[in-house]
């Protein structure tokens, strides 16, 4: 069983911080849940050239050192994309996931590199096929679009063969 931490209307709503955080997905870690961590830049963070250091110390300070990689997937949601039907371009995409992976890498070493990234934010029938595509997405979390069994199940189809 998975367990979804750190979303940002938690974050926001709820005032919890990345200490909070790292509590609750070391908490999920040791009941032996899956921890699905999540981390994104706000619109400003990212126009101000900020969102890469901005989700790579969410990532850090939202994970403590007992917690096993083996249990942990990171959810990449960029702030201004969820459900604004926004979403960044493939680069940025392919640019942030590269950025969480090193940061993994060097967290947690070659365990590192086994924890899956998804991507969330604005996940649609019309852009799953590319997002899922790209290099360095390992699937995606999906949101409002699951909501509606059409559209859940169009994503559900364009999910690449590996």
């Amino acid at each position: 069983m998975s367990v979804i931490l750190g979303h940002s209307e938690r974050r926001q709503y709820h005032a919890e911080s990345d200490r909070m955080v790292a509590a609750k997905v070391a908490a999920a870690c040791r009941a032996g849940l899956t921890a699905i961590l999540c981390v994104g830049e706000s619109e400003q963070q990212r126009d101000s050239g900020q969102a890469i250091p901005v989700v790579k110390s969410q990532l850090a300070a939202s994970t403590e050192a007992e917690v096993n990689p083996a249990e942990l997937v990171i959810a990449y949601e960029p702030i201004w994309a969820i459900g604004t039907g926004r979403t960044p371009n493939a680069q940025d995409i392919v640019e942030m996931h590269d950025a969480v992976r090193a940061e993994l890498q060097q967290r947690f070493g070659n365990d590192g590199a086994q924890i899956r990234i998804l991507y969330g934010g604005s996940v649609k029938p019309d852009n799953s096929a590319e997002i899922l595509s790209l290099p360095g997405v390992n699937g995606a979390l999906i949101g409002g679009a699951s909501l509606r069994s059409a559209d859940f199940l169009s994503i559900l189809n364009t999910i690449p063969s590996r």
